[in-house]
């Protein structure tokens, strides 16, 4: 019997917005790509360069099967303008099934002229937690 693994997508809805200096709002949309609901329990960006600190969702967050759901984080960059910076991850935290799963949405940021930094999705890949033996 084939396991199914959970799916989403995630894409950069609005630009992001200076909110003090070295600081951007950035929301990304967040979708369900399964037949099967799913509770987002957290959201983080661990980058150096382009680094937010944890959010928990308490409550979770219910995103209903083909649905999706706004993340919104403030996340401190301060990279000059014209930069990339590669390989930057936005991992969530879901439940699905009645198992935690983890989401690792490889970014890739670019700095404009202006120095605002945009995203793109280059990939996702999932892992369910603690199937290495390991939780956190």
């Amino acid at each position: 019997m084939k396991t199914e693994n959970p799916s989403i997508a995630v894409e950069q809805v609005e630009p992001s917005r200076s909110e003090n200096s070295g600081r951007w709002l950035f929301k990304w949309r967040v979708r369900n790509a399964t037949e099967t609901p799913m509770n987002l329990l957290s959201v983080r960006l661990p980058h150096g360069k382009f680094k937010a600190e944890e959010r928990k969702f308490l409550p979770k967050v219910e995103i209903a099967a083909q649905d999706h759901f706004i993340v919104d984080l403030a996340v401190a960059c301060e990279e000059p303008p014209n930069t990339i910076v590669d390989n930057a991850f936005l991992i969530l935290l879901v439940n699905w099934q009645e198992n935690q799963w983890r989401f690792f949405a490889r970014l890739r940021i670019m700095v404009n002229e202006q120095g605002q930094p945009q995203t793109t999705t280059e990939s996702i890949t999932v892992q369910q937690v603690g199937f290495s033996g390991v939780s956190n």
